[in-house]
């Protein structure tokens, strides 16, 4: 049996060494075999570098440079790269544990053997700094495989909420990658795993569940995906749009209310990556308007978030929806450089 491990790589230096680290220390059964493609897409700092000197001494890995391109095509080209007949997508700045590969390859032997065809393996994960403490409280049993016919919980949690999007915690069958991976064409760096779920969840034959501890998440740190991006609301956008379609092929508008409230908790995310950004404060002022007057934010940014969004977004909401919104969301953003500034300055003086 092989397996690809797919990792896109863009501005990653400080963290490709760890991920790819763990991936290769893997204790394989010793009929399993393995390969990693790193698709390096765009970087600006020393992560290409890093890519081709683990392929030149490593056999198993492969380095591919892409240039400036989604995360979503960087994924794609892995998927049409690979040669394993299970892929294991992993992000550059997280971590696996050692037995990964060995623990998805017991489950699809033993699970091979019943009657129903299994594509996906899902597994639990833990933040880097608890990695014993499981982040997410699924409701599915080791001991099912879910097919068409009994996937409403996986329906329920894709439309109420994100702890299903992440691709980082699914094994997927390399036929199923080829059908869900690469047959959309939007290009996408936000909104892209929420889309490519979706496919995955409505296409596969059987999934079968392992509520074990196998991946490691970092929490963003140095904003490696959490910073502001100009495309991020017209991302998002158009794979809300998309999902809307699966959503009411599964459940017809049974969860209508709470997807709506998640666009409006996706506005709020994307304002409140603009507000607290690094940009200028005049750059800023001029994108709040932008932002305010396309028609996704139009539609929804002002209406209910879900009773699970974060303080800091429930608090970013409430500036939205006040009247002058767009002066008192510049002046949040200006208190927060004011006090990032403070705060530097104690850092470097040692205050």
């Amino acid at each position: 049996m092989k397996f690809s491990v797919i990792i896109p790589v863009h501005n990653a230096e400080n963290y490709i060494r760890e991920a790819v680290g763990s991936v290769a220390s893997q204790r394989l059964p010793g009929d399993t075999e393995m390969e990693v493609i790193l698709v390096e897409n765009g970087s600006g700092d020393g992560s290409a570098a890093i890519c081709d000197e683990y392929a030149a001494v490593n056999d198993c890995v492969k380095s591919v440079h892409m240039g400036k391109v989604s995360a979503y095509e960087a994924r794609q080209e892995g998927v049409r790269l690979s040669s394993g007949e299970w892929i294991v997508f992993m992000d550059a700045d997280d971590k696996v544990v050692p037995e990964l590969i060995s623990e998805i390859q017991a489950a699809i032997e033993k699970y091979s053997s019943k009657d129903d065809d299994i594509d996906v393996i899902l597994y639990n994960a833990a933040e880097l700094h608890t990695p014993d403490r499981r982040m997410f409280n699924f409701p599915f049993s080791e001991d099912m495989i879910y097919g068409p016919d009994n996937r409403q919980d996986f329906h329920r949690l894709m439309c109420s909420g994100d702890s299903l999007n992440a691709m980082w915690n699914k094994c997927i069958k390399r036929e199923l990658a080829l059908e869900t991976c690469l047959s959309d064409g939007r290009r996408l760096n936000h909104g892209e795993d929420l889309l490519q779920t979706a496919a995955i969840i409505d296409k596969a034959k059987g999934i079968a569940y392992l509520d074990r501890i196998l991946y490691l998440y970092r929490i963003n740190e140095e904003g490696l995906t959490g910073s502001y991006h100009e495309e991020f609301l017209d991302n998002q956008a158009r794979a809300w749009e998309a999902f809307d379609e699966f959503a009411h092929k599964w459940c017809g508008d049974k969860y209508d209310e709470i997807i709506t409230q998640r666009k409006a908790l996706t506005c709020t995310i994307g304002m409140k990556k603009l507000i607290y950004s690094n940009l200028p404060a005049k750059d800023i002022k001029g994108k709040i308007n932008k932002m305010m007057v396309t028609d996704f934010y139009k539609k929804y940014a002002l209406l209910e978030l879900p009773d699970w969004a974060p303080e800091e977004d429930v608090f970013v909401h409430g500036l939205q929806v006040e009247q002058g919104a767009d002066m008192r969301l510049f002046r949040s953003g200006l208190k927060h450089k004011l006090k990032s500034y403070i705060k530097a300055r104690i850092r470097k003086n040692g205050i």
